[in-house]
């Protein structure tokens, strides 16, 4: 198409050059030449595209028959897929109405099992609030365990604490016992030469009382000391004065003749002699406590003469010091 237009124009614009024409003429024809070109290269492109337009059309109908064998492909599987959904809905329904039955034994049978549910669920409630009751009471019992457990082992401490003392105590006691027993036979032996009447010796209760009689001391209603009295004072003053861990009380007695208060006073100061006798022998004054008790701690009865004669005596209690003791059980 391109060609021929050239050809036309080609042709149109020999004819013309052939002959004699004017300068005018010949711009005019330049400028019909000009335009048939324009039209010829329109014509051209017009061609170009119209077969662009034939190559796609082309391309169209290959895809559209494509489209339509895929159609056709895709119109046989619903078919077949049709036909399985209506086999599937028709088993459905089958199986629908066979279950129908079965449903409503189920349906009884569930509403039976949810109520054993609720009612295992009830004992399971009230198991789970007794086990956290038991829980509570196991965790007091626990704390009441491991309070008893601290006292116990507080107080094992203690009882190992306290035989330990115990123990010492005991050795310490058997050493005081000891003494003391050695005390009384030194005291006795030394006193030895004085009648039973006049002067005893014995041991109660950790202690030695050495009991003087009045005959032994003073005449009758005085407070004054006899030479045998004060030799007897002398000699247990020796044995005391080398024995340094003894407390010792002198106290006056008297009968229950004449008036109490007299026999209080004479008590006292009967004591009171026996003190100053002893300490002007040697013993530390610090060490000797004098008590008059009158007539109110008989030995025996005041109804005769024999008993106001026992009762008439001046005692010197010795007693083990007990510091150690004391400082052991206040430790």
């Amino acid at each position: 198409m391109r060609l021929t237009s050239y050809i036309i124009v080609a042709s149109f614009f020999a004819l013309f050059l052939s002959s004699c024409i004017t300068q005018q003429s010949y711009q005019e024809l330049e400028t019909v030449r000009d335009y048939y070109k324009a039209e010829a290269e329109a014509v051209d492109s017009i061609s170009l595209a119209n077969q662009e337009l034939v190559d796609i059309n082309r391309e169209l109908e290959l895809e559209l028959k494509q489209t339509v064998r895929e159609l056709e492909e895709l119109a046989v599987a619903n078919n077949s897929l049709t036909r399985n959904y209506e086999e599937i809905l028709e088993k459905y329904n089958r199986i629908v109405r066979q279950n129908e039955s079965e449903l409503t034994t189920y349906s009884y049978e569930k509403i039976s099992l949810q109520e054993q549910l609720a009612s295992q669920q009830t004992a399971l409630d009230k198991k789970e609030e007794d086990l956290a009751t038991l829980e509570y009471e196991l965790y007091q019992k626990e704390n009441r365990l491991k309070a008893v457990e601290y006292d116990y082992n507080a107080l094992e401490g203690g009882i190992s604490e306290r035989d330990q003392k115990i123990k010492e105590l005991q050795e310490l006691l058997n050493l005081t016992e000891g003494s003391m027993d050695e005390l009384r036979a030194k005291v006795s032996g030394i006193l030895r030469g004085f009648s039973d009447s006049d002067l005893t010796v014995k041991e109660d209760n950790g202690r030695i009382y050495v009991s003087l009689s009045q005959n032994l001391l003073y005449p009758s209603g005085s407070d004054r000391l006899d030479p045998k009295g004060s030799s007897a004072l002398r000699k247990l003053s020796s044995v005391l004065s080398n024995t340094k861990d003894v407390d010792i009380v002198v106290e006056g007695h008297t009968d229950s003749d004449g008036a109490s208060g007299a026999n209080w006073d004479l008590s006292v100061r009967r004591a009171t002699a026996v003190v100053k006798a002893l300490t002007s022998f040697g013993l530390d004054p610090k060490r000797i406590t004098a008590a008059g008790r009158g007539e109110h701690t008989p030995v025996t009865s005041n109804a005769t003469s024999r008993g106001k004669s026992q009762n008439r005596r001046t005692e010197i209690i010795l007693s083990p010091k007990l510091d150690e003791l004391y400082n052991l059980l206040n430790r």
